[in-house]
């Protein structure tokens, strides 16, 4: 089984407790009070035991669009839900009930251009909304025109066309990001704040592994200096051997605002259609209100294009912004070479160029210009030789570059842009099998996983075409569906915990009796695990689904009683089966369709709010209570939550056990 699966299951499984034989009416009639008692005050009214809020949201499109809802402001993004909505659309879908402030939405045209919009949250359990993501008039894969009408020759390069050893400098469009990406990149590279980025556990050392074509989209600037800075990409076979080495310039990044006319970085403002230029001098803020800093060429004063910083500080980020788009240039290197990046000064130094020469790199390369490299071998040597960074946030992966080879700041973010898997594209992982970090000699692997080799399954799934993090569903029908076909594009959606007490020991209140695993998908299905077996008593498992009852049988064909509860996992979760998960189920609304029969007694989540629970479902990762171990013991937090459901210092109570009074899984 995936290592990563396997600990997502186990820390979501539970056991079944050791019961007596109590009359089931004698068991309801002191549970209630039991339970108050244990918390110590009243259930609150809207208490369902279920850690979700309900997001339903009015899309509307221009035309068939995939419209997706996921995380907003985390290094790693989590996709909510996905659905293809032509012209409009009810978009309803459950989020964890937790400190989340913001999601985003995106609209996905199937070309160069996106639409995105963020939601901003409330503690409601119940959340509407209105959302617009219809194309603007102008908003294609190329603009128009420039907002700043025939820009002057001086601020215009020229593209190259593709060279023998690769593209240099031809651009392919622009690639569209969120109004955020600016303030991601501010988290993901800040700027200097008195630590190295290495200090700050950022990858500052490192080779990536190409699986074929991507494309790089500029998208912001703010060195200290305006004059020439040449970004590129290099490549080679075996790490080390610097022989076959190919440099490929892409571009100045700083003397010219337009390439082939076109500027390098645009941002839309919230409300409007034009689409405004940006350049990567940090002293142009002339003519903004807040940015009085003046021009470094002349040309440029008064053109109505200013730094992206600048842009940034001065339209406030996410809430002024509403697009930002960078032009995009293909990277194309042979499949299995190693590749990075680097940025040349217009400085000379003749100890790097000898440091390289005797590398074994080619004398057509060796310019005598100081050069940045991400892989710090082939950078000069001083007392600090790391000049670049690599860093996911929101599902992207953003890279920066220092401009100074022998000093500055160190921050590594003069230079920053996005890595694609195409032109338009922001899959997740688009370099895969990984990126290595040549001083642990580790590759930190898109899933979070730090490995010593790639994963051979990502390099696969990118080679074919496929979301590097997609092994497709499952094809186990329920009883009673048709098997599906196998969809390599569908996605799955975060997890949800089922915990139940299976009416054995009254005042017991450890919720590991039964316990489930649900991951719904992106195909409207969702695959079923049971995590943990324990008690003497055994439960038949059942799912009311849209089209009738589908009954899985007992829960101990598929896992013998006392299973994973005391200590550690002994057993990995187990498959029973997939069933139909329609559009606008949610498990805040529709858990209770989860369900295990005892004695002839149905328990399931509260379908009404504000009683004691037979059932609770967890969203995401959940370490259980050790066997007779109460879940209020196990959990401090649960009983603040428990009789104030909007007590926004808690709702996360799941992620904060006693971990001596909770399952082990190291």
């Amino acid at each position: 089984m995936n290592k990563k699966f396997f600990y997502f299951c186990a820390l979501t499984a539970a056991t079944l407790t050791s019961c007596t034989d109590n009359d089931v009416s004698q068991y309801d009639s002191r549970y209630s009070a039991d339970f108050e008692k244990a918390i110590g005050g009243k259930i609150d009214p809207s208490q369902t035991w279920v850690t979700g809020t309900v997001i339903s949201a009015e899309v509307k499109t221009s035309g068939e669009a995939t419209v997706r809802a996921y995380t907003l402001g985390k290094e790693t993004r989590v996709l909510y839900a996905e659905k293809d909505i032509n012209g409009s659309g009810t978009f309803t879908f459950g989020i964890p009930q937790n400190l989340d402030t913001r999601i985003a939405f995106e609209a996905d045209y199937g070309d160069a251009e996106k639409v995105y919009r963020k939601m901003d949250l409330t503690l409601a359990l119940t959340q509407k909304t209105t959302i617009d993501l219809s194309r603007g008039a102008t908003t294609r894969a190329m603009a128009e025109s420039n907002s700043v009408p025939n820009p002057p020759a001086s601020l215009c390069g020229s593209s190259n066309q593709s060279t023998e050893d690769g593209y240099a400098g031809h651009h392919f469009g622009y690639t569209s990001f969120p109004g955020w990406t600016w303030d991601n990149l501010a988290q993901a590279v800040p700027e200097a704040n008195g630590t190295k980025p290495h200090e700050r556990n950022q990858i500052t050392n490192y080779e990536l592994i190409s699986t074929g074509q991507f494309y790089l989209c500029l998208l912001y600037g703010c060195t200290g200096t305006y004059y020439e800075r040449t970004l590129g990409y290099y490549y080679y076979k075996e790490q080390g051997k610097y022989d076959d080495l190919v440099m490929v310039d892409l571009l100045d990044v700083l003397s010219y605002d337009y390439i082939d006319d076109y500027a390098k970085v645009q941002y839309q403002l919230m409300g409007q259609n034009t689409w405004m230029d940006t350049n990567f001098d940090y002293k142009d803020g002339d003519g903004l209100t807040a940015n009085k800093a003046t021009t470094s060429i002349r040309s440029r004063v008064g053109d109505n294009a200013f730094n992206t910083l600048l842009v940034n500080k001065e339209y406030g980020g996410e809430n002024g912004i509403q697009g930002i788009r960078g032009l995009t240039f293909q990277i194309n290197v042979p499949v299995g070479y190693r590749l990075g990046f680097y940025l040349r000064c217009n400085t000379t130094n003749n100890d790097q160029k000898e440091a390289l020469r005797s590398l074994g790199i080619a004398e057509k390369y060796l310019t005598g210009k100081a050069t940045c490299f991400s892989g710090a071998d082939l950078n000069i040597k001083t007392a600090y030789k790391y000049r670049s960074i690599i860093q996911k946030f929101d599902g992207y992966t953003f890279m920066g570059l220092e401009d100074n080879p022998t000093g500055g700041d160190y921050d590594s973010n003069d230079v920053t842009f996005g890595l694609t898997a195409g032109n338009g594209g922001s899959l997740p992982g688009v370099l895969l099998p990984g990126v290595q970090d040549l001083d642990t000699k580790k590759y930190y692997n898109n899933d979070g996983t730090i490995t010593d080799e790639p994963k051979e399954s990502y390099v696969q799934n990118v080679i074919e075409g496929r979301d590097p993090d997609d092994f497709g569903p499952s094809t186990t029908p329920g009883e009673g569906e048709e098997e599906q076909e196998v969809i390599p594009s569908v996605k799955d959606l975060p997890a949800w915990t089922f915990g139940f007490e299976d009416m054995g020991m009254t005042g017991d209140f450890d919720f590991n009796d039964v316990v489930l695993k649900v991951v719904p998908n992106t195909a409207n299905r969702a695959k079923i695990y049971i995590c943990a077996a324990g008690g003497s008593l055994d439960a038949g498992l059942h799912y009311e689904g849209p089209s009738g009852d589908i009954n899985f049988g007992s829960i101990h064909q598929y896992m013998p009683s006392m299973t994973n509860t005391n200590g550690k996992i002994t057993q990995e979760p187990v498959l029973v089966g997939e069933v139909s998960w329609p559009d606008g189920f949610t498990m805040p609304t529709d858990a209770y369709r989860f369900y295990i029969t005892v004695k002839g007694e149905r328990i399931n989540v509260n379908t009404t709010p504000g009683q004691a629970p037979k059932a609770i479902c967890v969203q995401g990762d959940w370490q259980w209570p050790l066997e007779n171990i109460s879940l209020i013991t196990a959990y401090g937090m649960l009983t603040k939550w428990a009789t104030n459901i909007n007590d926004a210092e808690v709702r996360d109570w799941y992620k904060h056990p006693n971990k001596t009074q909770v399952v082990s899984f190291e």
